[in-house]
């Protein structure tokens, strides 16, 4: 069975265990290693890219004060940079500071990612923060829900059996997940056709591979003979593949389509889903960014990462929000850059000072 490689590789990159940092602290920092590459106080003007889900409301609040500026407007739903806005914002400072991230939600008390607290809800209930990467994802999640509970596999007088639902039999549909019928099915003798061993009304039943009995081997699957037992968990990202449409305006879609199948069958699929899209989104975003231009000959710094928004208690304004730097893109005004990476963005950080004596008193600015 061969592996993702590339799945394995883009996701498994990214860190969040000990490279965490509180909002304000992470923003005290960021605008201290500003200054180090030479910028001036006063003469920066921040740019956010995010959701425009009010939970964002504290982060763009800590930038403001931090830069004694309100941020310009950078962002689209789900965290994604609105790369048509490039030249606008080059008009507004002499010196550019970008930060883009996805958020995703946390709630302490279950220790899950993906939910949030609504206070301003009639009953403060829980939902999906960030509502468009929950949007995207629940299609492929009920997709690949529907495969694990009808794809079934049994132990008949020691021969191996796989039943298969009939639509999930079916190749030729434009959405839809497709299993990967080589790696299942015990391939037909030369010559002859793939005949299943009986058909059911809503499946059929066929002789299950080597390879699949190999690789359930593998992950300590029990086959028994009692009854027919669903795929569940051990319906890995190896055996599947998704088709689907997806709009050309959906730029978070296009973000996760190619990585659903590690998404979805991940502990935390909003997580993971919301790490997928500040990677893609940093890499295409860079891209633009060093081509655009409008940003040659400025000092400028695009940092990319992940927001994580703790579930507020009632009473309390604000949520407590960390960031998680992913990657950095640094220009200088000479034409001089490079790219920090997320091991080095962290120390980096770490190596600023958190204090910002140029931290704006909001009530006083605010009372002017």
């Amino acid at each position: 069975m061969i592996m993702n490689l590339r799945l394995k590789s883009i996701l498994g990159n990214f860190k969040i265990e000990d490279h965490t940092l509180e909002y304000e602290d992470f923003i005290g920092r960021f605008f201290n290693m500003c200054i180090d590459e030479g910028m001036k106080y006063g003469k920066i003007v921040p740019s956010r890219a995010f959701c425009s889900d009010e939970s964002q409301g504290f982060p763009i609040i800590l930038i403001t004060k931090h830069f004694g500026a309100f941020p310009f407007d950078h962002g689209l739903v789900g965290g994604i940079m609105a790369k048509g806005r490039n030249v606008a914002y080059t008009h507004h400072g002499k010196d550019l500071a970008i930060f883009q991230a996805s958020h995703v939600g946390y709630d302490a008390e279950t220790g899950h990612f993906g939910k949030y607290r609504r206070l301003q809800t009639a009953d403060s209930h829980m939902s999906s923060n960030c509502g468009k990467v929950h949007s995207v994802l629940d299609w492929y999640q009920t997709e690949y829900d529907f495969a694990r509970e009808n794809t079934l596999l049994q132990i008949v007088d020691n021969k191996h059996y796989i039943t298969i639902d009939n639509q999930l039999l079916e190749q030729e549909y434009d959405d839809g997940l497709f299993l990967k019928l080589d790696s299942l099915i015990q391939p037909p003798k030369e010559g002859e056709s793939r005949e299943p061993e009986r058909i059911l009304s809503t499946s059929k039943v066929f002789r299950a591979s080597d390879e699949l009995i190999a690789f359930l081997k593998e992950r300590s699957f029990i086959w028994v003979e009692e009854y027919a037992k669903p795929f569940g968990r051990f319906l890995k990202p190896e055996l599947f593949k998704f088709k689907h449409a997806i709009e050309d305006v959906d730029h978070v879609g296009h973000n996760l389509h190619e990585y659903m199948p590690w998404i979805v069958t991940s502990r935390e699929p909003m997580l993971s889903a919301a790490e997928v899209n500040v990677q893609i989104e940093f890499d295409k975003s860079y891209r633009r960014i060093v081509k655009e231009p409008a940003y040659e000959g400025r000092n400028l710094i695009y940092i990319a990462g992940l927001n994580i928004d703790y579930s507020p208690e009632e009473g309390q304004l604000f949520s407590k929000t960390q960031f998680v730097p992913w990657a950095c893109y640094i220009q200088h005004e000479d034409g001089t850059h490079e790219v920090i990476e997320q091991d080095a963005l962290y120390e980096r950080l770490l190596s600023c000072d958190s204090y910002n004596p140029h931290t704006a008193d909001m009530s006083e600015a605010l009372g002017q």
